[in-house]
């Protein structure tokens, strides 16, 4: 994976889309400040001036993307009634999300863990909210009758079809997002079938 710069972002968004790279290709622990530097082509003075610490731009990346998944989510409980098709829309928008922004979703996803309190529990809570939603849905579909009784291990199972996706996607290459998107549904939606 190259980094691609992006020089048309203002430089706090462009310092933010490189370092999702670095941080997605090294793994955060990896990658030094001198390495942000040179990635960002910025000297020690002029990068500080646009962040704190390296921690700050992980818990930005990080809860930038997992806010945005929840809060897409929790709108569509309110706005889309049919489990089925709810289940279709946050899978579609998840995978089109991760085709998207793959570094970011990765950093999201992979590296949060290196967060310190209380940003942590912040993201975490991000998290927790995304799932419930799907976890809603689930119960939603079982009591219509539309899928098996809710369980932990079947939310967690179809949660990783879709997050998992972040490491084998190919954006820019076939199969599109939305043809992923439209297979991986299909799958959930089989495994969610009631009896």
């Amino acid at each position: 994976m190259d980094i691609v710069d992006y020089p048309e972002l203002p430089q706090k968004e462009r310092i933010l889309k490189i370092a999702a790279q670095l941080f997605a290709k090294r793994g955060f622990h990896a990658v030094g400040m001198s390495d942000l530097q040179d990635a960002v082509k910025l000297g020690r003075g002029a990068l500080y001036h646009h962040i704190r610490s390296k921690e700050d731009l992980l818990y930005e990346i990080s809860r930038e993307y997992i806010r945005d998944l929840a809060q897409s989510a929790a709108q569509l409980l309110v706005e889309v009634r049919d489990p089925s098709e709810r289940v279709q829309r946050l899978g579609t928008y998840l995978v089109r999300k991760i085709a998207s922004h793959q570094a970011e979703l990765t950093v999201c996803f992979r590296e949060i863990q290196s967060l310190t309190e209380p940003r942590l529990s912040e993201v975490l809570e991000y998290h927790s909210k995304y799932e419930r939603a799907w976890r809603d849905t689930m119960v939603d579909g079982a009591d219509a009758g539309q899928f098996r009784p809710y369980d932990h291990v079947t939310l967690k199972a179809v949660l990783g079809m879709y997050f998992y996706g972040y490491l084998w996607m190919t954006p820019g290459r076939a199969p599109t997002a939305e043809v992923i998107a439209e297979r991986v549904n299909e799958l959930a939606l089989r495994m969610l079938k009631a009896a």
